[in-house]
């Protein structure tokens, strides 16, 4: 089977697909509406480069990528796929569904369905018109589902729904921590580590403010602040003007490769984010055993039970996550071992990526055969 994979991003999430399925036997084929190559060593072995003559930069309103639009019919045209693979919503799978194009799977990333999809007629329109010409969704949670359908009534035999999942062994308890000599991991302290972007959708400033708050009555609290992003300044300021350069840690954009040696040294995750899917990051987080703090999403509610593996908090609001900081800080020995326990058993239950990976193959085979002998049409409507 010939898929041609579009999209508007080179993200490790994308990645990641395609090496999966690139090692799935299938011919596999990349276009990024954003940019013509992707970094040197980032396309996955096996994998072949449509190289765009015009690109169009990712996270731009619908419209804007009408333009794109030839340039998506020329290379279906040239590479006759058996199926085209795109996401997210509004952009990729928007030009992918004005081209009549089909087989068809569109790929939701979860904030386009939960965040962008109702924002304004046009985000609505282009999500209508994405998803009725879907011949297969793919989505992370049932929140998405929910939401998608709200849109356009695909059939459930249609859709194929699992988490970006962790591939088992790699996120664990055991193994070595992190080689950074800036760090000294002091057992009487509580680490809590955050990997999201510092960005408002984020819920960066909330974070913030939570532990402050909550640093002030258990001074052993630490943080941990992985990664970087466009609230960088305000980060650092608030850092200098509450005194917590002793408190909390900032050594940037980790590589993949070291992630779970900064999870182990961490005895509880956090994340504040305003909206999501089903996160890699909390995933990630479980697999290794760690007790959470999460926002109070439906997401996130398919997988923490507050008091059991973690703690909700309500989106935006420091004195709540704080609290929450709090109740991690105070877990005693058998508690957090029992967190523990439980969180790696749900993640090897729910969210192995490689036992999961196959019901993505299993939608493509379906949408295919439904298909039959189709030839790629040109634009419609």
């Amino acid at each position: 089977m010939r898929v041609l994979y579009f999209s508007d991003n080179g993200s490790g999430h994308n990645r990641r697909f395609l090496e999966k399925l690139s090692s799935s036997g299938l011919e596999v084929w990349f276009l990024d509406c954003s940019r013509k190559q992707p970094p040197d060593g980032w396309l996955p072995s096996g994998v072949r480069l449509w190289e765009p003559e015009h690109t169009v930069s990712s996270g731009l309103a619908p419209n804007e990528y009408r333009g794109f639009l030839p340039e998506f019919q020329r290379c279906v045209n040239q590479i006759e796929p058996d199926l085209v693979h795109a996401g997210p919503v509004q952009s990729s799978a928007f030009v992918g569904a004005l081209s009549g194009f089909h087989p068809l799977v569109v790929v939701s990333w979860g904030s386009d369905i939960l965040l962008h999809a109702k924002r304004d007629s046009a985000w609505k329109e282009a999500t209508a018109i994405a998803l009725h010409g879907a011949d297969g969704f793919f989505c992370d949670c049932d929140a998405v589902r929910k939401e998608a359908k709200e849109f356009s009534s695909i059939p459930d035999s249609s859709i194929a729904q699992f988490p970006w999942g962790v591939r088992s062994g790699l996120f664990s308890p055991s193994g070595p921590l992190p080689s950074d000599k800036r760090i000294t991991i002091d057992p009487e302290t509580v680490p809590i580590i955050s990997t999201r972007s510092w960005e408002h959708l984020y819920g960066i400033t909330t974070l913030m403010m939570a532990f402050q708050i909550a640093y002030s009555r258990d001074p052993r609290l630490r943080l941990f602040l992985l990664n970087h992003g466009p609230e960088a300044g305000y980060v650092k300021n608030f850092i200098a003007d509450h005194q917590l350069g002793n408190a909390v840690f900032t050594p940037g954009t980790i590589a993949s490769e070291e992630l779970p040696a900064w999870y182990r040294a961490a005895k509880g995750y956090v994340s504040c984010t305003e909206s999501d899917g089903t996160s890699v990051s909390l995933l990630e987080a479980m697999a290794t055993g760690l007790p959470v703090v999460v926002s109070n999403l439906p997401a996130n509610r398919e997988w923490v039970k507050e008091g059991e593996n973690g703690w909700l908090a309500r989106a935006g609001s420091p004195e709540e996550f704080a609290s929450k900081f709090l109740c991690l800080a105070g877990l005693e020995e058998n508690e957090r071992k029992a967190i523990a326990a439980r969180n790696q058993k749900i993640v090897a239950e729910r969210a192995d990526w490689d036992k999961n990976f196959p019901r993505l193959l299993t939608l493509y085979d379906h949408v295919v055969s439904r298909a039959g002998n189709f030839k790629p049409r040109k634009r419609v409507g």
